[in-house]
């Protein structure tokens, strides 16, 4: 079994392995990951994935921000794993890429 990842766990395997760039505010309720650069306007969103904090800090939920729509969000509850999070996270990527690349015409 794989340990549970901690908020900086988590934010370092979100950046390095996934790829994924986070927003540049921290809070202490969330943090945004996008894929490639910081985009939050809707026809050109980046937006891959949300995290967001327990009242411990720890990574409680995160939002799957390209499969959720403005009136459904699609989480998934802790504790997160690397071999849990893997497949979740290039499936959100693609979509992401998808979107966008149909959105350029390309």
């Amino acid at each position: 079994m794989q340990q549970t990842m901690t908020r900086q766990q988590l934010h370092d395997w979100l950046v390095a392995t996934a790829g994924l760039v986070p927003e540049p505010a921290v809070n202490s309720v969330s943090r945004t990951y996008f894929y490639k650069t910081v985009e939050w306007h809707p026809a050109r969103s980046s937006r891959v994935l949300r995290v967001l904090f327990g009242a411990d800090g720890q990574p409680n939920r995160i939002q799957l921000c390209a499969s959720s729509d403005n009136n459904n969000a699609v989480l998934i509850a802790g504790p997160f794993t690397v071999q849990g999070l893997g497949a979740r996270v290039a499936q959100e990527v693609e979509r992401v890429r998808e979107r966008l690349g149909a959105c350029s015409g390309g």
